[in-house]
């Protein structure tokens, strides 16, 4: 016992000593490490919207937050800066690990070299990711500059291709990971595309199925959730809603909380009612969640398109009860962006609706090569 203990003590030191500004040891074996993993090396970190997301992490340190015994480490990519692995405490922000020439942080190898990093110098018994940066959900998926899936990263320079990752690489960068909870602190992630595809990364996620105001969740309210005894997930997307619904000028939120090990009883009711029709009856009027140029027509509400294809009962039942075991909190303001989009038939999931093989926008933006098509919606396409 004394010989493990000694060589514990020894590899943390040494992992620890790796960054230039070091810190001191921390005891190993703390119930929760929750990671932030900030890729703001674009116009959210132009914009100082990661030193504002610092500071409030850091006052729900001092005010006792990880009192349970948790950490909360951040691996911190921001504009002109070498990316970085810090812990908050209740002294200071202190940096674990520099990574110098480490690769961009939205490849599958940085982000997986980063939480074995996590899972090393702040070993728990379960861990959490927030996933802070830019998306577009399922859409492009990172084949394009002008769009993007999830993460943004402009660090070679003012004017450089955006880099992005890919939800399938998003996937293989996940989906081993066994965390306890994801929130995504970004846009359009709430669609059943992305959630599919990632959906052995954690047991619950939280995510906007809409775009969200760039200022993000509001992490003075919602590190306490993450490290209550049991992560009090539904009252960290509640915190998210009360914060812009009761805002004055940024009235625009819809956030959603979904229990990942019920997708595939949404996906088998899905399939069903697609085996007896595919098109949406004339007179649906589509629920967007996207707008403008980009996001319009990409994303729509996943039960209000699936309640236009068929009125059998049976059928509408078993997706009803599917959805209320997955969606486990969901809430919106009435409408977004100064009412341009009206959020009246909302119910807390995206879907695009796919028109057949040939359809234009998934050959183009990816979707054909996500597993929600290839296992889900083809089936009901083939010849």
């Amino acid at each position: 016992m004394k010989l493990r203990y000694i060589i514990t003590s020894l590899i943390t030191f040494v992992l620890v000593s790796c960054g230039s500004n070091d810190g001191p040891e921390k005891p190993t074996g703390v119930s929760r490490t929750v990671l932030v993993y900030m890729a703001a090396a674009n116009d959210l970190g132009d914009r100082t919207y990661d030193s504002k997301d610092l500071r409030e992490m850091t006052e729900a340190v001092q005010g006792g937050a990880l009192d349970n015994g948790g950490r909360l480490l951040v691996y911190h990519a921001g504009s002109g800066m070498v990316p970085e692995l810090k812990e908050v405490t209740a002294e200071d922000i202190v940096t674990l690990r520099r990574y110098e020439d480490a690769g961009n942080p939205v490849s599958v190898a940085v982000m997986r070299g980063v939480l074995d990093d996590m899972r090393t110098v702040a070993s728990a018994d379960e861990y959490g990711l927030v996933l802070w940066s830019h998306s577009s959900g399922w859409m492009d998926n990172g084949k394009s500059p002008e769009g993007r899936s999830w993460g943004v990263d402009e660090s070679e320079g003012t004017g450089a291709k955006a880099r992005e990752m890919a939800i399938p690489d998003l996937a293989r960068a996940l989906n081993d990971q066994h965390l306890s909870f994801i929130y995504f602190d970004c846009c359009f992630m709430g669609n059943i595309e992305s959630l599919y595809e990632i959906k052995n990364a954690a047991r619950y996620i939280i995510a906007s199925p809409t775009e969200t105001p760039l200022a993000g969740m509001p992490y003075d309210k919602n590190v306490p959730c993450f490290f209550a005894k049991t992560p009090d997930l539904k009252q960290a997307a509640q915190n998210t809603f009360d914060y812009y619904d009761l805002s004055e000028n940024n009235r625009n939120i819809a956030i959603s909380l979904y229990d990942m090990s019920k997708i595939d009883a949404v996906a088998a009711a899905y399939k069903n009612v697609l085996d007896v029709n595919t098109v949406p009856a004339e007179d649906y009027v589509q629920q967007q969640y996207g707008y403008g140029r980009t996001y319009a027509n990409r994303f729509y509400d996943f039960t209000h398109y699936v309640k236009s294809l068929t009125d059998d009962a049976a059928l509408l039942g078993a997706f009803d009860r599917a959805m209320s075991d997955f969606v486990l909190y969901t809430d919106n303001t009435p409408s977004m962006w100064n009412g341009e989009i009206n959020l009246i038939n909302c119910n807390g999931v995206s879907s695009y609706i796919i028109t057949g093989t040939d359809d234009y926008v998934a050959s183009t933006k990816g979707y054909y090569d996500l597993r929600w098509w290839n296992e889900v919606v083809s089936p009901a396409f083939e010849d």
